[in-house]
């Protein structure tokens, strides 16, 4: 039998059980593809025993998580958005936008408006008609709808105490009204 002592995250070995603990080794797992076996030593207090964590070859558990949060963020709301910026990529000049795609710029998250390649004089502050700052749903500030008034595509007007963002240009059509769900997003519920 072995005996030692910790020493930060080492073990040190001694000469005998009055000096130190019994050091118990366990054998390695096997690891599935991608992953590594990592070996620490754990001071259980009567013993010091080999202990194995699986690990990612490539980056680390948080940064799988962080990830995986990136990929379900572009199903978040606006409002849940706003809560958790960090998920989302600072804006690029020279990058490909889709319609919807969130940004930071400035400590803001904007969302694309439409699909297009960025420009260095399009910053999503200077570019109204490519990108809409996002707002939580109950700071949304916008006119009441006018019937027979032309609207483009990312105005914003307020009909039936809801909120609502044209997805087109020249939308003529009734917020919330029958057959307008392809004409209008609701951003307050």
């Amino acid at each position: 039998m072995l005996y030692g002592i910790m020493a930060g995250d080492r073990v040190m070995l001694v000469a005998s059980e009055a000096e130190g603990r019994p050091i118990v080794e366990t054998a390695p797992p096997t690891p599935p593809e991608g992953y590594e076996a990592r070996m620490a030593w754990e001071d259980g207090g009567t013993a010091i025993t080999q202990v194995w964590e699986l690990v990612p070859r490539e980056g680390t558990a948080q940064d799988a998580a962080l990830t995986l949060a990136q990929i379900q963020a572009s199903r978040l709301s606006d409002d849940d958005a706003l809560k958790v910026p960090a998920l989302y990529p600072r804006w690029e000049a020279a990058h490909s936008y889709a319609e919807g795609d969130r940004v930071t710029y400035q400590g803001k998250l904007y969302k694309a408006l439409r699909a297009h390649l960025s420009a260095a004089n399009e910053r999503p502050c200077d570019a109204p008609s490519l990108y809409a700052v996002v707002l939580p749903s109950t700071a949304i500030e916008a006119p009441e709808w006018v019937g027979g008034k032309s609207y483009a595509k990312g105005d914003r007007v307020k009909k039936y105490g809801q909120t609502y963002e044209s997805l087109t240009d020249g939308n003529t059509l009734e917020p919330g009204a029958f057959g307008s769900e392809s004409a209008w997003k609701q951003l307050t519920a």
